[in-house]
């Protein structure tokens, strides 16, 4: 039940951090922070997503 509400959250600030490292290219002042923000935010993501190990498909309930 947790997976299926931790799924799409994760999706989509990862979703989100993804368009701001691609489109936000600046190393300089705060705009550097941003890009560090951003790709922080897409490690914790990834570590979210093999800890809990969201990419298993919840077999228990007859859902694939």
């Amino acid at each position: 039940m947790a997976k299926r509400i931790l799924r799409p959250i994760v999706k989509v600030v990862a979703g989100i951090a993804g368009v701001v490292f691609i489109f936000d290219n600046r190393l300089s002042g705060t705009e550097g922070l941003v890009l560090l923000g951003s790709i922080a935010a897409l490690v914790v993501c990834g570590l979210v997503w093999m800890i809990f190990d969201l990419a298993e498909n919840d077999t228990e309930d007859g859902h694939s």
